[in-house]
């Protein structure tokens, strides 16, 4: 039961959440199951004429009360999951239509103007004209010097309500409602002109936001910020204290059957002391993981804002205590599609060839390859503070226009390079910059070039996030902006063409030679041949600025491809551990850039979002 308790794990998928009548019916079946198991007698919890009867009633309550309390929650949780319908939803689109009307003059970097929602109408005990209900903005919270806010700990708790706000502009976009705040200058500014300004808190404020939408989607913590929540709390109190009543009664009673040496009532009390251990410090690490948690946090802000007073003192150490466990782990996945190509399995090969012998031969079935589509799993490094400053500076640099490279190129005179950008597929973009930046990668490995420390740092941005998006590609491509399918082909069809011109054996400096030395036609329309073409022109740019060149393009590329309407796609990945991208996804939408521009200022450079023609079927090949 206590497991019930400290698990708050409520869904491991966001569909998980409709099944909250399931949940409900498990509850009663739970309930009327604990009172079979104890055989219980009605008559007595309605009998109180004598002590004994009186702590039987009192302990039958309190099973009941606990195994209510352990699923209530997640049941609670689950329903304001799966429905936009519920009252804080309908509090936060309203809000938003009016706020920018309700705020003509607003200042980016103290926030004052941004009437952003943290709570709805509470009760202020503050007032001296009787009751009165007072709005929880951002810009009084960060206008707010008193109490929690005053401390050394203010900027953080201020953040935290931040990030707390956002967090529920952003849950609209699940929903597909609207955002009508994303039109207005002042919206770019909150990110371009105030968030950014400090790349370390703007990425900090992200990370609380989906740390948030994380437990909201897939735990029951979000039950733990509602007027019920302090009830919650208050019984798992009560349970802490119970459990070690529990424990020294099983302590005596261990003592008295080893004197008699009654060696299996005994152990039977040596198991009840064991299983009451860990009862109690489950029960303790709930407790403790909530008044770590930011939904503490907020909480605190939201009584001390309000003037209600804080229990037992515990705004003192609220904001001091550790989290020792968070799902944003500050890694990205990497995948190199040159030096990833040949880890495959013989069996699944043999297996792969039959199979599209067969579909091909007998029902006229054709697949991209007969070979295994596997490739090994990605490797995941740290994400560097150097590859989170490029992408902010460039986004700022772009007052929040995006391109897919085609800026950067033209800022460092390389419109010689334009080519590389102008193709019908992102996925293909993609795939030509990542192939060039494997080729100028490995030709500086093996000595073609010397290292230049001034452009190590760019050196390490490109490859980062060159393989970061073919990680992307290959693992989750329903976060780019292609269909899915045709990214899945697109990707393959590289891959396929990569296998069948470098043999198993090759190492990687022999790679570089073929690269470097075959004859290529500039006429070829295979991604593979362009990336190595692009490659090779990138070579000849010398004093270290071809890494320039692509940190620059890759930090535009990262931020052009990060804007999507699939919300539910970059919800679902937060409860793998989240995607840098989703982080990024979540930045621009409150810059309030929801989507690719329809053109640039170069349209023959630019995408069309939109409208998107399907592969060709002479693009499948057996």
């Amino acid at each position: 039961m206590a497991l019930g308790s400290t698990n708050c794990t409520t869904a491991y998928s966001v569909d998980d959440n409709k099944q909250y009548t399931k949940r409900s019916v498990q509850q009663l079946l739970c309930v009327l199951s604990l009172l079979a198991m104890w055989k219980i007698d009605v008559p007595k919890l309605t009998d109180f004429r004598s002590i004994m009867t009186l702590i039987y009633s009192i302990a039958v309550y309190f099973l009941v009360a606990l195994m209510i309390s352990m699923n209530g929650g997640r049941i609670y949780a689950c329903m304001a999951t799966s429905s936009p319908l519920d009252k804080e939803s309908r509090n936060v689109q309203v809000h938003m239509k009016s706020e920018h009307m309700e705020s003509t003059n607003y200042d980016p970097v103290t926030l004052a103007g941004y009437r952003y929602l943290v709570c709805e109408k509470i009760d202020d005990s503050t007032s001296k004209i009787g009751c009165r209900r007072l709005e929880i903005t951002v810009d009084r919270i960060w206008s707010c010097d008193e109490g929690p806010l005053g401390t050394s700990d203010g900027k953080l708790l201020k953040e935290v309500c931040l990030s707390f706000a956002l967090f529920r502009l952003m849950r609209r976009r699940f929903f597909g409602l609207a955002c009508p705040e994303s039109k207005l200058q002042k919206t770019r500014d909150f990110v371009l002109k105030g968030l950014l300004l400090d790349y370390e808190s703007a990425y900090r404020v992200i990370e609380a936001e989906l740390a948030f939408a994380h437990d909201h989607f897939f735990t029951g913590a979000a039950f733990r910020n509602t007027e019920l929540g302090m009830c919650s709390i208050l019984l798992g109190t009560a349970k802490a204290v119970i459990y070690p009543v529990t424990l020294l009664a099983s302590v005596k009673d261990f003592c008295i059957h080893r004197e008699n040496k009654n060696s299996s009532s005994s152990g039977l009390a040596l198991t009840a002391i064991l299983i009451m251990l860990v009862l109690l410090a489950l029960e303790l690490l709930q407790l403790y993981l909530y008044l770590s948690s930011d939904w503490a946090k907020v909480q605190l802000v939201r009584r001390s804002i309000s003037g209600n007073v804080i229990m037992f003192g515990f705004d003192m150490f609220y904001s001091k205590l550790p989290q020792i466990l968070g799902y944003w782990q500050n890694k990205i996945g990497q995948h190199a599609v040159l030096k990833d190509l040949h880890h495959r399995s013989y069996i699944a090969d043999t297996i792969g060839s039959i199979s599209g012998c067969f579909f091909a031969d007998h029902l006229g079935y054709q697949t991209v390859s007969s070979r295994s589509t596997n490739f090994p799993g990605p490797k995941r490094i740290q994400l560097t503070r150097d590859v989170k400053l490029a992408i902010a500076r460039t986004l700022r640099v772009s007052d929040g226009h995006l391109s897919n490279g085609s800026f950067s190129l033209r800022r460092n005179a390389q419109c010689g390079l334009l080519w590389a950008c102008q193709q019908d597929y992102h996925t293909s973009t993609m795939l030509i910059w990542h192939i060039a930046t494997e080729y100028c990668d490995v030709a500086q490995s093996f000595g073609r070039e010397e290292q230049d420390e001034v452009s190590l740092p760019d050196r390490t941005v490109a490859i980062t996030l060159s393989r970061y998006c073919a990680y992307l590609m290959a693992f989750a491509p329903e976060l780019l902006p292609d269909e899915e399918l045709d990214s899945r082909i697109i990707f393959e069809v590289v891959r396929c063409d990569a296998q069948n011109i470098f043999p198993k054996e090759v190492a990687l400096h022999e790679m570089y030679r073929m690269m470097r030395t075959c004859n290529l036609q500039p006429s070829d329309e295979r991604i593979l041949i362009k990336g190595i073409l692009l490659g090779r022109q990138l070579e000849e740019i010398r004093d270290g600025m071809h890494w320039k060149i692509l940190a620059d393009v890759w930090a535009e590329m990262i931020l052009y491809i990060a804007p999507s309407d699939n919300a539910k796609s970059h919800i679902e990945h937060l409860a793998n551990g989240g995607e840098f991208l989703t982080h990024l996804w979540a930045l621009l939408l409150h810059a309030g850039i929801l989507k690719r521009e329809q053109c640039s200022f170069d349209e023959e450079n630019t995408v069309t979002l939109e409208v998107q023609p399907h592969l060709p079927c002479n693009t499948l090949i057996s």
